[in-house]
């Protein structure tokens, strides 16, 4: 409530509103009031950064491996993520700001599908790291449940990487059909997803098709795009 206040303070005080997707404009539709204001969205650009000469993150996994990024909260959904080492010899890292409670619930499950071994925590990385991890991985994993946009799917896309995501936010705008949703956390339909997915991605390579997607999210786009807003309003 309180945080919903704070948003609806700054659409009193707007002319025009922007929001960083079609999904996060229907939710300020939906729980905020507009009085008829123009609700627009335009989406985020993505730098990538590259560091080829990079050979030495802070973990190296020794085995092929689904990486995961973000922080360790109840919303980024990672603890459904262990049950997908089952049926295989993949390993999963998990980077981004360590809160112990919610990476006890991870390890819990990791415990349950008896996969603890091959589950591995980071902490917080570098842009160098995210990038190794990034090129590196088999697969990336992002079943958050509450994104506006979701750059680090746009972050993988861009190495052309299977992004295997949550439904039901923004980020199956953002990926499209180019990302392998969960429509639901059953850990067998998980697992269903997930080697369908990847057989999908061998069969029919579609790396530069991925890669395309994730050029187009642009900050040069989104400055033109801006840039047309302004000029509305003057």
């Amino acid at each position: 409530k309180k945080y919903l206040g704070r948003v609806q303070a700054g659409i009193h005080r707007a002319d025009h509103i922007v929001c960083i997707s079609a999904f996060t404009r229907q939710t300020v539709l939906q729980h905020l009031q507009t009085h008829g204001k123009p609700v627009d969205f335009i989406y985020n650009g993505c730098n990538i950064n590259e560091f080829a000469g990079f050979v030495t993150p802070v973990y190296r996994p020794s085995r092929p491996f689904i990486f995961a990024l973000g922080a360790l909260v109840p919303k980024k959904n990672f603890h459904v993520l262990p049950c997908l080492l089952q049926h295989n010899d993949y390993e999963l890292v998990i980077s981004g700001t360590r809160h112990k409670e919610y990476e006890q619930q991870i390890v819990q499950q990791a415990v349950l599908y008896g996969v603890a071994g091959r589950v591995r925590f980071t902490g917080e990385i570098s842009e160098e790291n995210k990038y190794w991890y990034y090129k590196n991985c088999t697969a990336f994993a992002f079943p958050s449940l509450a994104e506006g946009f979701g750059l680090p799917l746009v972050e993988a896309m861009y190495y052309g990487k299977p992004a295997f995501i949550a439904g039901g936010t923004s980020l199956t705008e953002i990926g499209g059909d180019l990302a392998y949703c969960f429509d639901r956390f059953e850990p067998e339909y998980m697992q269903q997803v997930f080697e369908k997915g990847m057989l999908h991605y061998y069969n029919t390579k579609p790396v530069q098709a991925i890669r395309e997607r994730a050029l187009k999210y642009s900050w040069d786009q989104a400055a033109l795009d801006y840039l047309s807003v302004y000029r509305k309003l003057l």
